[in-house]
């Protein structure tokens, strides 16, 4: 029987976010440490998508917080998800 993530939604639109939402995922129990690292790797990867969609320019040399401030300015984000971000960035 296939085992269904709560990820799986992801598949239809980036296969590789889907990867490492669905790490994270496995990781939870057996080994939190990596599921954070996984989780906080997923944030920046989805802020990096969406950064990219937008035009917002990304890149090993822009600081996390900034990139989530950039697209924030673009897209006035939900507070919710601006909080979520900045959750997932702390961790």
């Amino acid at each position: 029987m296939e085992r269904i993530s709560n990820f799986d939604f992801l598949k239809k639109h980036q296969e590789w976010l889907y990867k490492l939402a669905e790490s994270a995922e496995l990781n939870f129990s057996s080994d939190p440490n990596t599921s954070l690292i996984k989780v906080r790797q997923l944030g920046e990867a989805i802020a990096q998508s969406i950064a990219a969609r937008i035009g917002v320019v990304s890149g090993n040399n822009i600081k996390q917080i900034d990139l989530l401030r950039d697209i924030d300015y673009n897209l006035r984000l939900d507070d919710n998800v601006r909080d979520a971000f900045h959750t997932i960035r702390k961790s």
